[in-house]
């Protein structure tokens, strides 16, 4: 079983699942305990059109996608905090504009053959040691972050009285977490891609809500857990020839499922 683990592309996969899982468990927890699901989406399909951009300009699509998600953030950061309606409606069109545009760009993109699948559902078998490095700086910049500004964070996200005694600069720190949260959706990409990724973040923080009530606790599980599901996926991929991406977020769905199971049992069993 574990004679897989011998290929180099194979240990870098493992390595790319750790960095992720980390990422995953940190960002997903922030979207779940700011209840911005959805929004993330919208996100995570723009970024599409970043990579779009990418390929018809000839640079980086991670930096492409990065790009365009962090700016697709922002304005949707601001019509919570300023605008504050219709803002599905602006989630919606975003999300539908990013994969309009990525695919229309591609398509015209000279020399290159319209192959998507990557993109879309992920390729963490491709990884590259530069990956490696990228994901690797984003992990410690959001560790120092998270470590410096824990009670900040954690206010912002279920006390907004509180943040308003202690003058804390709300909207300066959504600002930060959106930008991490926004770069988190596309360096988990490689593992899910894009329509698969916001199962991989927010379906592990979800489980592990339902078990705990502290943030730090549900960062920490969080992390575990997508590490847990992302190597199940390698391992089943592997095994059946089967799509990374599609294995990860099905084991992370059973998972939930049988987190969900365990949850009502222990509710009707031994809560009085």
């Amino acid at each position: 079983m574990f004679d897989i683990i011998a290929f180099q592309f194979i240990k870098n996969a493992i390595i790319i699942a750790f960095l992720i899982s980390i990422c995953g468990g940190i960002i997903g927890s922030l979207i779940v305990s700011n209840r911005v699901v959805f929004l993330s989406g919208g996100v995570a399909h723009s970024a599409f059109g970043g990579v779009g951009l990418a390929l018809y300009f000839g640079f980086n699509t991670m930096l492409g996608a990065s790009i365009v998600s962090v700016v697709m953030s922002l304005v949707l950061l601001y019509f919570i905090l300023y605008k504050k309606t219709n803002i599905d409606s602006f989630i919606a069109a975003s999300w539908a504009f990013g994969m309009a545009l990525g695919v229309i760009l591609i398509d015209i993109t000279p020399g290159y053959a319209s192959d998507m699948t990557s993109y879309l559902f992920g390729s963490i078998l491709a990884v590259s040691s530069k990956d490696i490095l990228v994901i690797s700086i984003y992990d410690i910049l959001l560790l120092l972050f998270i470590g410096f500004y824990y009670r900040e964070i954690l206010s912002i996200s279920y006390d907004e009285i509180f943040c308003k005694l202690k003058n804390i600069n709300v909207n300066l720190f959504l600002l930060v977490i959106f930008i991490f949260i926004s770069l988190g959706i596309v360096m988990s990409m490689s593992v899910a891609g894009l329509i698969l990724v916001l199962a991989i973040l927010s379906i592990p923080a979800y489980i592990i809500g339902m078990f705990v009530n502290s943030l730090k606790q549900m960062m920490i599980f969080s992390s575990m857990l997508s590490f847990l599901f992302i190597i199940t996926g390698i391992f089943i991929s592997y095994y059946y020839n089967l799509s990374i991406g599609a294995c990860v977020v099905m084991s992370a769905v059973f998972g939930m499922i049988i987190s969900v199971i365990i949850k009502f049992l222990l509710r009707k069993y031994y809560v009085r």
